[in-house]
């Protein structure tokens, strides 16, 4: 038997020993992954990014929330001036509709006035009076309905004063007959109750009149104009200075503190001092009432300029005038 042939070079047991640890190692390097490390990064990962993707949705919806809420409340906003301006344009039209029918009805009332109402009626005088009426006034069928109250109280006040100059001059007489001194005072007041009576009504009463009846601008403002001046005018008569040819306050304290004969005078003084003050009293609220309806109907200044421009155009006196003019300019080249 052959030495050599019976060592076995693995029979060592330092040798086994490595061997052993050899093929440990080995196995455990079979069992090893190296993608295992890498998922649970990779997990990590993802759930970082999930987070990051899920705030980033949520401020993504947030601004849009918030954008949408901004486009609603400008929505509300642009709705609200929307409606706010289909609102006024709608009263607008209604008014000017309204208008268009108080413009109608008068037009449709005048020409039947026109053929039915031809004779003047005012003033009303009786039949043996030399004197014939020179206007036709009938505030129930001219005048609009809306507007047929304050025209009559414009010519209740009318009657009123009318008939306060008359007791001005019942006054002033009775103040002439106790006293010589109120031989002015006296002459005045028959001055002013021929004058006044008539020029109150054509001046201030009859362009109100037309006014509400034509609804022109014009007119209205001819009665503002000359009205101011009769608020004026019954102050003034309120007071009545000496010698004035009113029966007013100061007249009154005279009167009065000379007694005797003349305390009965002061008394028609009086009475007429209190007419007087009711007058001024109602010319202001007057006033301030029909500028409200003038303000009211849609009226402007421009308006009346207008029909001022075009009246003096159309006036056959004007135009006669003009073409003399030019007439006469040619004429002489």
């Amino acid at each position: 038997m052959n030495i050599d042939d019976d060592i076995n070079p693995f029979a060592d047991p330092s040798i086994r020993e490595a061997t052993a640890q050899t093929l440990s190692n080995q196995q455990t390097l079979y069992e090893y992954n190296p993608f295992e490390n890498r998922t649970i990064s990779d997990k990590s990962k993802s759930s970082k990014q999930d987070n990051i993707v899920t705030s980033v949705t949520s401020n993504n919806q947030q601004e849009s929330s918030t954008s949408i809420h901004d486009q609603q409340t400008t929505n509300i906003h642009s709705n609200y001036d929307n409606r706010f301006e289909l609102t006024q344009f709608d009263r607008q039209q209604a008014e000017l509709e309204q208008r268009e029918k108080r413009l109608m009805e008068r037009e449709r009332v005048l020409t039947n006035l026109q053929f039915q109402h031809t004779e003047k009626n005012f003033p009303r005088l009786p039949q043996w009076c030399p004197i014939r009426p020179c206007f036709y006034q009938d505030i129930s069928i001219e005048i609009p309905i809306e507007f047929q109250l304050w025209v009559r109280y414009l010519y209740y006040l009318w009657l009123l004063y009318s008939s306060t100059l008359a007791f001005n001059f019942i006054g002033a007489l009775s103040y002439f007959i106790v006293d010589k001194e109120g031989g002015t005072t006296f002459g005045l007041s028959i001055l002013y109750l021929i004058l006044f009576i008539p020029l109150s009504y054509l001046c201030w009463f009859r362009p109100l009149y037309r006014a509400f009846r034509s609804d022109r601008s014009s007119d209205f403002m001819i009665f503002f104009f000359i009205f101011f001046f009769q608020i004026l005018i019954s102050i003034f008569m309120l007071f009545g200075w000496k010698n004035s040819g009113f029966c007013g306050f100061i007249l009154m304290i005279r009167l009065f503190s000379a007694g005797g004969s003349k305390i009965a005078v002061g008394i028609i003084v009086m009475i007429v001092t209190l007419t007087f003050s009711i007058i001024a009293l109602a010319n202001v609220l007057l006033l301030f009432k029909i500028h409200r309806l003038y303000r009211q109907s849609g009226a402007t200044i421009e308006q009346a300029q207008q029909e001022f421009q075009s009246a003096f155009v159309n006036n056959p006196t004007v135009r006669g005038a003009a073409q003399q003019i030019g007439s006469s300019r040619i004429n002489q080249t």
